[in-house]
């Protein structure tokens, strides 16, 4: 996991507009796009759930 929160943290580092190097940076910058990057995870975990969820609810046997 620890892999994909670093892959998205600079990511999102790196679509800011005035992004430098990632590896320049302080660690407390680092830090808080590795909070970010937490938090979208979730948020995108969150939102398989919920699809799942909604495909189980619409799929159900019809009487005959």
């Amino acid at each position: 996991m620890e892999h994909e929160i670093e892959a998205v943290a600079r990511a999102l580092y790196s679509a800011e507009d005035d992004a430098q190097v990632w590896d320049r940076e302080p660690e407390i910058v680092r830090d808080e796009f590795r909070t970010l990057a937490r938090a979208a995870l979730e948020l995108l975990a969150q939102h398989r759930r919920q699809e799942r969820y909604d495909r189980q609810a619409v799929a159900f046997p019809y009487a005959a």
